[in-house]
């Protein structure tokens, strides 16, 4: 069986209705540690994973300069050669967008160095 091609997650960014309201829960309920900006709150889980919360609608981080209208939500995972990883993906057919791919099933992925 070969080897996973993907590393650790690197961060998870999903959209909610009330980001002061999920911050609150996450902060003084699970003990988490809020840093970012006013429109985007992270926050960083067990073993290194950053959770990134937007309000729904939000355009953030160069993500919508990539043809999206809106940021998605999305898992970005590290992998070990970028080039290498974006040449096997279009060998078998896929299309990404900058560094983005929505993956059969509609789950959007973004792959990191």
């Amino acid at each position: 069986m070969e080897s996973p091609k993907i590393g650790a997650v690197d961060h998870i960014a999903v959209r909610v209705e009330d980001p002061g309201e999920l911050g609150k829960f996450l902060t003084e309920v699970l003990g988490l540690t809020r840093r970012g900006t006013e429109t985007r709150g992270l926050y960083a889980l067990p073993g290194g994973v950053t959770l990134a919360v937007f309000p729904v609608g939000a355009e953030q981080g160069g993500i919508g300069e990539r043809g999206h209208s809106r940021l998605p939500d999305h898992i970005a995972v590290k992998v070990a050669d970028y080039e290498e990883f974006e040449a096997d993906l279009k060998a078998r057919g896929f299309e990404l967008d900058g560094d983005m791919l929505i993956a059969p099933g509609g789950l959007c992925l973004q792959f990191v160095g």
